[in-house]
């Protein structure tokens, strides 16, 4: 009681003085992690950390900033743009650069809020400078350099400048650091770890994670402490680390709650709510046919497994008491629409009264970009509700009709433009159209979003952009206009690629909806191109490179960054110049048609073939087909499901493949197909493997082709013991004695393999085999893609790190070894029930830097594997000139004529990268 006493008999000078430092303290929390903050278009609003404070009548120079901080917060941007503006140039008469500073920091913050990315910089220029000739030696001086470079720092990340960010924010931390700010060189190094991940530099990252939480763990319970540790969660939830994510957001709530602060409490609960609705994202079984009918992509939940129920329903519990227990009227009602959003997936819902108090509620509130937000996501739960009535008639009518959603969204634009605020004009707009295209009056439709796309485009915001292009794209095809709609959605691709550098510093609720919506706008443009019976060179062409667009954005989407290949040669140069002759082949499933682009050596022209079926029947017998294969005692019928998936891919062409004596079919497949091995492909008397040697590619750009090495030889590592719950694998023993007979080799087993060791021995030798016998699991989450050492796992964002030191690396000089020519992965597998689980294996090919990656589907028997990796290595090593697609090829058919003839036991071996 005594130390509350003493706080009022502070002076009015060091109070403020004390209030001025705390004020910095958490914006330089906050305000670093800005750009994490509120999308237009997520699924689940988030929410601003302090509640609406109307603006001082009269305000000081001090006032304004605070003023201009609270306005930023409530996403008044516009509002907070001119508060800070004005505190600057009262500064600037006033000679005093500090301050001045600190305005322009904030009001280059919020500029990019704006997307005014050229005022941003050259604010933030300025504040900078007048930080430099000041030379800042006070600690007050020291915090607005540090979160001067913080600002800058942001900025860079969004121009795409990761590099800069990173120096930007390393700089800040070491300033914050000097001056003992924990608050500030946490949210420092949070933004460091997001500029690393960006780069690519898993490791690293890893240990700016791990450095943060120490940090923040080690700090008194406080305030703070539960804003940094909700940061850090809702940073991994970006990630897509929810498990973590969850447990540190459950730490923040406990000490909220012991802290006794309604307002954190609620925050936290939020953004828990937030993370457990991802996790029911994550064990959602999608409905894989969503582009059939784009217009309600955002009503589409699939089919809810348990585990996805019981995330959803303990999130709507969350967002419950977040209501009940904010002090902010935004947030209450941010709360009670997640809610909405949440019960919706479950097939629930609010009652139409409390749907009333919300919307009543909803017009009650101070307009802001939230209240914007706001609106145009229950405008959007609504006509989902809607949709779901239409489907069952168990569910109490909805009393908001089209006319009344109109309304609402209509209100919604009007107070974006009273607000001056474009992203969230555009946001409001697109969505009006949307629901005038659902009604089918497309006019009106094309016309809302013309507007939307064109606000979108002058302020740059290319996360909304593809959609209002998209749009378009199918406005315009419902008025007939095929040629306009696919300039429209060939734009919505190319805004897509421009995203990929961008998706680290996106919020996760963008980076959500993105992978939800993305691949329908790839999809729908390649049939639009291939929709003639005889497509032009020029549609192929482009319908090719759409799919090559559409495989990196899932690596992309995998990765939660942009994936790129070190010294990448086009594929078709490197097939119209291979020996043996070589054809690419590119099957695209779409809704109603599976669609084959062929490439033939020497030959301009691409081949093109169909088969009409519909996307749920071909994914059926897909599906059909992979138990076959990894059922050990199955024929007839697993031959007859064969033969139909040969039939829609080779069939047509193999009159030309005998034409052009093709040897090597490489395939660059999609969707489902990658689960699939092409080599037990059967034509009713032969399966491909006895015709043609069979590789992958993950794209159109492959690692420079390269002479065979001199030395051939391996290095080879693995487990025989049981390990952190995986079984032994006693027949690596026998596989590396098999593969030493064959080639000189250096082995590695149990204690000796691990992270550490493979780090080591791979970088201080070039051997140009690494071949690893381990447990492995390839899924469609990065970090459930992984193979095990004896210390633990190393996931397929570590593992290029492990093995980076065999490429080129700037900065390391140039006396650096060759990437590796073949990585070898034995004993791993794909994830059971998991249909894109193959998209981990291609994520491995590209990450590990090995011109080619050879791995296999499933676990198969360890005598067949030991047989077939010592044939592959001894034609490797007995014929210089054999390609190792044509090596894979002699050793499964050794299998298949010597030990087992189901493809059990030698189709699960694929080639992916180099086949050469």
């Amino acid at each position: 009681m005594a130390r509350k006493v003493r706080l009022y008999f502070y002076t009015s000078q060091m109070w403020q003085r004390r209030l001025r430092l705390f004020f910095l303290a958490v914006l330089g929390l906050i305000f670093t992690l800005s750009f994490y903050i509120l999308p237009a278009e997520s699924k689940l609003t988030r929410f601003s950390e302090q509640s609406i404070i109307e603006k001082a009548p009269v305000p000081t120079n001090l006032e304004l900033i605070q003023q201009g901080r609270t306005f930023y917060q409530t996403e008044k941007f516009t509002q907070a743009a001119e508060s800070l503006q004005q505190a600057a140039q009262i500064y600037e008469s006033q000679g005093d650069k500090l301050n001045q500073a600190l305005a322009l920091s904030y009001l280059s913050l919020t500029q990019q809020k704006l997307g005014l990315w050229n005022q941003a910089k050259a604010t933030i220029s300025s504040s900078l400078k007048l930080l430099t000739q000041a030379k800042p030696s006070t600690e007050q001086a020291k915090r607005i350099l540090a979160l001067a470079l913080n600002t800058q720092g942001s900025l860079q990340l969004a121009l795409g400048q990761a590099e800069l960010a990173l120096e930007s924010w390393q700089q800040a931390a070491k300033t914050y650091t000097q001056i003992g700010d924990t608050a500030g060189h946490i949210g420092s190094l949070i933004n460091q770890a997001t500029a690393l991940e960006s780069l690519g530099f898993s490791t690293r990252m890893m240990k700016i994670w791990e450095q943060v939480e120490q940090n923040l763990q080690a700090q008194p319970n406080s305030i703070l402490k539960v804003l940094g540790l909700r940061s850090l969660g809702n940073t991994l939830r970006v990630r897509g680390e929810l498990e973590k994510s969850q447990q540190l957001l459950e730490q923040s709530l406990a000490m909220a709650q012991n802290l006794r602060s309604p307002q954190e409490e609620s925050a936290t609960l939020l953004s828990l709510g937030n993370t457990l609705y991802s996790l029911g994202n994550k064990n959602l079984q999608r409905d894989t046919n969503s582009e059939e009918n784009p217009l309600l992509i955002h009503c589409n939940h699939g089919v809810i497994s348990e585990n996805a129920k019981t995330y959803y329903q303990n999130a709507a519990d969350l967002y419950y008491k977040s209501g009940s227990k904010s002090t902010s009227a935004i947030a209450k009602i941010q709360a009670q629409l997640n809610r909405l959003t949440v019960l919706l997936s479950l097939g629930q819902n609010l009652s139409n009264e409390e749907l009333e108090l919300l919307q009543s509620n909803l017009t009650t509130l101070t307009p802001s970009r939230a209240v914007v937000y706001a609106q145009v996501n229950f405008a959007r739960s609504l006509v989902c509700l809607n949709q779901a009535s239409q489907k069952t008639k168990t569910q109490e009518k909805s009393l908001f009709n089209q006319d009344k959603i109109s309304q609402i969204l209509t209100t919604a634009v009007q107070q974006a433009q009273d607000l001056q605020d474009q992203r969230s004009e555009s946001y409001a707009l697109g969505n009006l159209g949307q629901l005038y295209e659902q009604t089918k009056q497309i006019s009106l439709a094309r016309q809302y979003t013309e507007q939307a796309l064109n606000l979108a485009q002058v302020i740059d915001a290319s996360d909304i952009a593809f959609q209002w292009q998209w749009q378009l794209g199918r406005l315009l095809l419902a008025q007939g206009n095929s040629q306009a709609a696919v300039a429209a959605y060939t734009e919505a691709v190319t805004t897509l690629k421009s995203l990929r550098t961008d998706l680290v510093s996106l919020n996760p609720d963008i980076q959500f909806d993105l992978r939800d919506r993305v691949e329908p706008v790839y999809r729908q443009l390649v049939a639009l191109l291939l929709q003639p019976e005889k497509p032009s060179l020029k549609n192929l062409k482009q319908a090719r490179d759409v799919v090559e667009a559409l495989q990196l954005a899932e690596l992309d989407d995998f990765f939660r960054d942009a994936c790129s290949i070190v010294q990448p040669t086009p594929i078709d140069e490197v097939v119209d110049n291979a020996n043996p002759a070589t054809a690419v082949i590119y099957p695209i499933i779409l809704a109603d048609r599976v669609e084959v682009i062929v490439k033939l050596p020497h030959i301009e022209q691409l081949h093109h073939y169909r088969t009409y079926k519909p996307r749920s029947e071909v994914e059926t017998v897909l599906e059909q087909l992979q138990k076959k294969l990894k059922q050990r005692y199955t024929f007839s019928d697993r031959q007859a499901l064969s033969q139909q998936v040969y039939n829609w891919l080779i069939k047509p062409l193999e009159a030309d493949l005998v034409q052009s004596q093709i040897k090597t079919l490489v395939f660059v497949l999609d969707g489902f197909l990658r689960n699939i091995p092409m080599a037990a492909l059967y034509d009713g008397k032969q399966y491909l493997i006895e015709n043609y040697s069979v590789a992958l590619s993950p794209g159109l750009q492959l690692l420079q082709p390269k002479l065979k090495p001199k030395r051939f030889e391996a290095l080879i590592g693995g487990l025989t013991q049981s390990r952190f719950g995986f079984s032994s694998l006693p027949n690596v023993a026998d596989e590396f004695k098999e593969i030493q007979a064959v080639i000189p080799s250096k082995e590695f087993i149990n204690q000796a393999f691990t992270n550490t060791t493979i780090e080591k021995e791979v970088s201080s030798l070039s051997y140009p085999v690494v071949h690893l016998a381990t447990h492995g699991k390839f899924s469609s989450e990065q970090e459930d893609t992984f193979i095990l050492t004896w210390n633990g796992k190393i996931n397929v964002k570590q593992l290029r790190e492990v093995l980076e030191t065999r490429e080129p690396v700037v900065g390391r000089g140039s006396q650096v070894p060759s990437p590796i020519e073949l990585l070898v992965l034995s004993a791993c597998e794909t994830a059971t029930g998991d249909k894109r689980a193959a998209l981990g294996l291609a994520g491995v090919a590209v990450r590990s830097g090995a011109r080619a990656t050879l791995a296999s589907l499933w676990k198969v028997d360890d005598k067949s594997t030991a047989i077939l990796m010592s044939e592959f290595y001894r034609q490797l090593k007995n014929n210089p000139a054999l390609s190792k697609s044509e090596a894979l090829r002699r050793a499964q058919e050794s299998i298949f004529r010597n030990y087992q003839e189901h493809p059990f036991y030698w189709a699960p071996y694929v080639l992916v990268g180099n086949w050469l």
